[in-house]
């Protein structure tokens, strides 16, 4: 592998929370025409804040990409951590992870004993739980980007078991 390569998440539209940020924008909206004078109350200004907000969130997580992976022939990165270096991950291994009432599955990277590593917050939460520190959420990607990400890491480290 001569150069990185970079996957990112695809998530699947959430047309319903969209329209739920209208019909919320619309009912405030037309409350303030029937009723002008609540734009003096701060409880408005909140609902309109809250609308805006909510859309500034589905618009980040749909119209924005978001990393999953950076790999590279000598290490892998993972969302926004530091890189973890192939020579420093003793395997890998297929598990499927409860979350939401659904099995999901992922890539556990299991580094070596003693790796001296600085985990930010969310690993050192994820550490002790199925989905590990090391994860690759397989859930978040297009077939083809899953397949080609298996076989680059199955090229790098040994594999536990296989899906």
């Amino acid at each position: 592998m001569k150069k990185s390569r970079e996957f990112y998440y695809h998530f699947k539209k959430n047309y319903v929370w969209l329209a739920l940020n209208f019909l919320f924008l619309g009912l405030v909206c037309s409350c303030l025409f029937c009723y002008p004078a609540i734009i003096y109350w701060h409880q408005t200004w909140v609902l309109l804040g809250t609308a805006v907000f909510s859309f500034v969130l589905w618009g980040i997580k749909y119209l924005v990409k978001h990393r999953v992976a950076l790999v590279d022939s000598t290490s892998i990165k993972i969302d926004h951590n530091k890189p973890l270096r192939w020579k420093d991950i003793a395997a890998a291994e297929y598990r499927t992870v409860r979350c939401c009432f659904r099995d999901l599955p992922v890539i556990a990277l299991h580094p070596k004993e003693g790796l001296n590593y600085p985990y930010n917050l969310l690993q050192e939460y994820c550490a002790g739980t199925d989905f590990t520190a090391f994860s690759i959420p397989l859930y978040a990607l297009t077939p083809e980007e899953k397949d080609e990400i298996i076989g680059i890491i199955s090229k790098k480290v040994k594999f536990l078991n296989q899906n």
